[in-house]
């Protein structure tokens, strides 16, 4: 069959290519389907790529700041009488709004499953089965996506990762595991209900290899919550860095919690070209740390920094304020943090958003702070859609913006340091 998979988002932005619909169109392609991605977060045409490819099936997915569009496209897709399939996490959460949009509904992942929804065309709330073995998943489907653009990103955006490399370098994003062994509040991983998995290192190799050889990728970056979270696992996966001599030519960076590093393992990664660190600080206040369930400490916060500097490694992250219960004390000690350490990797300023599934939703619910009507296109970090601070709005603006501002000089400021490092 003809089948197109949908990456909404119009007037949205990524930093990574759609990973996901790659790995299925992956899956697909190795039944003898005829498959197509149609990227809406870089602009490409949707009505007129599919009315020209005619499918006999769409698959859509979304995550809540996109799940708009993301109807939008399927409502199209079903009045041409095209069978629509949406997944991803906000349908997952909330399957029955999904299903007025949609013929079927997966909920959570759904590599074991789509290709008996597709065979079947089966219809309404089907449950995905997590994947028990990443290295069973084939690799995404690169040529169907515009890796070209997604490559460029440091030159569009260059605070996201010119602290790895410079604008010119071709920048690579890879998810290598999936699931979280922690359950920060604000996070879809509140309430555990998928494992946490791993590719294996030789796994990761092959798609690094991949990225380098065919599209010319000579930098690198692990989206994935915490690339530190299994210290065997990066030794392996330096010690084939080094055997397939891969990081000669290419630098990379990866996330991380503040409490999985140290500076044995940092000098390792740092001798292999690891050039960024990024972090999730949250906040310079240990209540709202401890309301968020991040299980750190402010101390940690700034620790993180401090190791990374030593090493040489270019330390960045995100701060979010509008937590619940928030205050103007804790804002004050927010900008405290970020103005008295050094950072050399860029500062991300977020507004704290009440995704549907996390634990600070339901705190929502329960508090009656849920307004009759709101727009999902405001759940993105950048918009304040349900208020859950305790802070007048025309200060908590004030404090968000002289954050922001604080970010980007900082950024500014250590260009040179970061270029050396």
């Amino acid at each position: 069959m003809k089948i197109c998979l949908i990456n909404p988002g119009i007037q949205k932005s990524s930093e990574a290519p759609p990973i996901n619909l790659g790995i299925l169109a992956s899956i697909l392609e190795n039944e003898g389907h005829e498959v197509k991605i149609i990227d809406r977060l870089i602009g490409q045409d949707f009505e007129y790529i599919l009315n020209r490819f005619s499918p006999d099936i769409c698959g859509l997915t979304g995550t809540t700041p996109v799940i708009s569009d993301s109807y939008r496209c399927s409502d199209y897709c079903r009045k041409l009488g095209i069978f629509t399939i949406i997944g991803g996490k906000h349908s997952s959460i909330l399957p029955e709004e999904a299903l007025k949009h949609s013929d079927c509904v997966v909920v959570g992942e759904g590599e074991e499953v789509i290709l008996d929804i597709i065979k079947n065309r089966k219809k309404g709330i089907i449950q995905g089965i997590p994947v028990k073995n990443l290295d069973d998943v084939p690799l995404p489907a690169y040529h169907l996506i515009d890796m070209k653009y997604y490559m460029s990103h440091i030159q569009r955006n260059p605070m996201s990762f010119a602290s790895i490399a410079p604008a010119w370098y071709r920048l690579g994003c890879i998810l290598t595991s999936r699931g979280c062994p922690f359950n920060c509040s604000f996070c879809h991983n509140s309430f555990r209900t998928l494992p946490y998995r791993f590719s294996s290192p030789s796994k990761v190799i092959d798609e690094i290899k991949l990225l380098k050889e065919k599209y010319k990728m000579n930098a690198l970056f692990f989206v994935e919550d915490n690339l530190f979270a299994n210290h065997k696992r990066i030794k392996e996966i330096c010690h084939l860095l080094k055997e397939e001599k891969l990081y000669e030519e290419m630098v990379w960076g990866a996330n991380a919690r503040v409490d999985s590093i140290n500076l044995d393992i940092l000098n390792l990664v740092y001798q292999f070209n690891c050039k960024q660190v990024t972090f999730g600080w949250e906040s310079g206040s240990q209540r709202i740390l401890d309301i968020l369930n991040k299980r750190t400490t402010v101390e940690k916060n700034y620790e993180s920094i401090d190791l990374c500097n030593k090493i040489g490694i270019n330390a960045s992250g995100t701060v979010m304020i509008g937590n619940p219960t928030e205050i103007e004390k804790d804002l004050e000690l927010t900008k405290k943090f970020i103005e008295s350490s050094y950072i050399t990797g860029g500062i991300g300023i977020c507004i704290t958003t009440p995704y549907p599934g996390t634990k600070i939703w339901e705190w929502c619910k329960q508090t009656n702070r849920i307004p009759e009507n709101f727009n999902w296109d405001n759940f993105d970090f950048h918009h304040v859609p349900i208020k859950m601070h305790n802070v007048e709005d025309k200060i908590f603006e004030k404090y968000y913006t002289d954050l922001v501002n604080i970010a980007i000089n900082k950024f500014y400021e250590t260009f040179q340091d970061r270029r050396s490092r």
